[in-house]
């Protein structure tokens, strides 16, 4: 709850797991579940949820054989199945609600991983997996019936790495790896009414469902690393070369490119406790349609969807990390603290260019390059404390910057939007009994600038400009009690 709200909410959540091997240990299975229900957070007591309810249940399991003495072969399978139900009215149908912004997930995921072991202790691994995901969503106000919508995504991954042991002190690691995947999202018909002389409602028309979006995507690439230990220091070099491929139907747009993406590193041991590391990377992002781009957002009675300029080019980012850590028992205290500073330069990052509503108050979000470039940087630090192995402490917090070098035209600002600049968590787990136990949880969002297109604008405000607001600190903190029950020698 928060001070001065329509009190808590609730937030139940149920979990299991348990395991089975084999007398040989050659075969085993595990399986694991859980389930989340929290409910609706009304702030302001006006009937809308300020955080919408969810309900969410995960079950999966884990099966593994071992045909001989240095092989394995591992089965992984887990459904994930989760509604969000923002808005009001929530016992209503979507289209018969003020405000219904709603997903409904169902995820399915699998994969298959051979390993085998030659000479003393190298490696080859070959590994396969899939997804599947289905999505219903509503996003829409005023009793709407045109903003029901589908989102199907097909993702496979197949390939295959070999670990090579040169010596003790150095190894190397080569592979290859294929990706693909195949988007689909549309807008279901729905029918159009019209009220007739005598006041009864009649069907006039029917509109079809339409294709929003069919992208579909191919990457491929192959990718070695050397790491060699000298001394009190260890090196790290690898690279990457990789090809990707976006085919966007829908657009008649079709995108692709090679990238090489080098790293290194290098750690270096300053004492027996304390270490240091320094890193160089670089990584980018290929222009395609991106899941959450399809997450159309409802505010203000604006209704926002997002899409890629057709000029859209890949965004590239070169990386910097400059990390102390500290491991040490202090008295009867474990001990570890870390120090991390980063420096992120973004080569034509993507932003948002916020479009003119049309006549329905649908307002387009078109992803563009900004010029020049953009800087994240920041200081991350991490502590945790182990004073027992009954009770442990984990917290950190990180402070940072996020800048394009020319500021947006709109509001005329060039700090990321949605981006707090502080951010931190903490985690307390104490064992006070046999098998008993509880865990506390605490996450801190900073302050952000947000655009707001809202009816609470200043007089004299125009509304399609809006007006960028700065949010304010947000803290949310948990508590949970539990108790671990062995059934048997061989299932927990």
């Amino acid at each position: 709850g928060v001070s001065g709200s329509n009190g808590p909410a609730a937030d139940y959540n149920a979990t299991f797991n348990a395991t089975l091997v084999t007398d040989d240990h050659k075969s085993g299975i595990s399986v694991f579940g859980n389930m989340r229900d929290r409910k609706m957070f009304d702030y302001n007591k006006d009937g809308f949820s300020e955080i919408a309810p969810m309900k969410n249940t995960v079950i999966g399991t884990r099966i593994f054989h071992r045909p001989g003495y240095r092989n394995k072969l591992t089965l992984d399978y887990f459904n994930i199945r989760e509604e969000r139900n923002g808005g009001n009215k929530q016992d209503y149908p979507h289209h018969e609600r003020d405000i219904s912004e709603s997903v409904a997930h169902d995820m399915n995921v699998g994969a298959l991983t051979f390993e085998q072991y030659f000479r003393e202790s190298d490696l080859l691994t070959i590994f396969a997996s899939g997804q599947y995901l289905d999505r219903d969503s509503y996003y829409g106000a005023n009793q709407s019936l045109s903003d029901y919508g589908n989102t199907k995504d097909n993702t496979y991954n197949v390939g295959a790495q070999y670990k090579f042991s040169i010596n003790d002190m150095s190894s190397l690691i080569g592979g290859i790896e294929h990706t693909g995947s195949h988007l689909t999202d549309k807008k279901l018909g729905y029918p159009e009414y019209e009220i007739s002389a005598d006041g009864t409602e009649i069907i006039t028309n029917h509109v079809p469902s339409t294709i929003v979006s069919d992208q579909s995507l191919s990457t491929t690439g192959a990718f070695a690393q050397y790491e060699i230990k000298v001394g009190k220091a260890k090196f790290l070099a690898g690279a990457r070369l990789e090809h990707y491929s976006v085919d966007d139907k829908q657009a008649d747009s079709d995108k692709s490119g090679t990238v090489f993406v080098p790293r290194a590193s290098i750690m270096y041991d300053i004492t027996s406790y304390l270490q240091t590391r320094l890193g160089i990377s670089r990584g980018y992002r290929a222009p395609q349609i991106f899941d959450e781009d399809l997450h159309i957002e409802t505010s203000g009675s604006r209704q926002v969807i997002n899409k890629n300029d057709p000029a859209l080019q890949q965004e590239n980012s070169t990386s910097l990390t400059l990390s102390f850590e500290f491991n040490k028992r202090i008295g009867s205290v474990n001990t570890n603290i870390l120090l991390e500073g980063f420096v992120n330069k973004l080569h034509n990052p993507f932003r948002n260019e916020i479009g003119e509503p049309d006549e329905n108050g649908t307002v387009v979000y078109t992803r563009i390059n900004s010029k020049d470039g953009a800087i994240v940087q920041g200081v991350n630090f991490e502590v945790k404390f182990m004073p027992s192995d009954r009770l442990n402490f984990v917290a950190g917090f990180t402070a940072q910057s996020s800048k394009y070098k020319v500021a947006e035209e709109q509001f005329g600002e060039k700090k990321f939007f949605r981006t707090p600049d502080t951010y931190g968590f903490f985690t307390v787990d104490w064992e006070f009994a046999r098998n008993w136990g509880v865990s506390a949880t605490g996450n801190y969002t900073g302050k952000m600038l947000v655009p707001y297109f809202g009816a609470d604008l200043p007089e004299g405000t125009i509304r399609d400009a809006g007006e960028l607001r700065k949010s304010k600190n947000f803290f949310d903190a948990g508590l949970k009690l539990h108790y671990d029950m062995r059934i048997s020698k061989s299932v927990t």
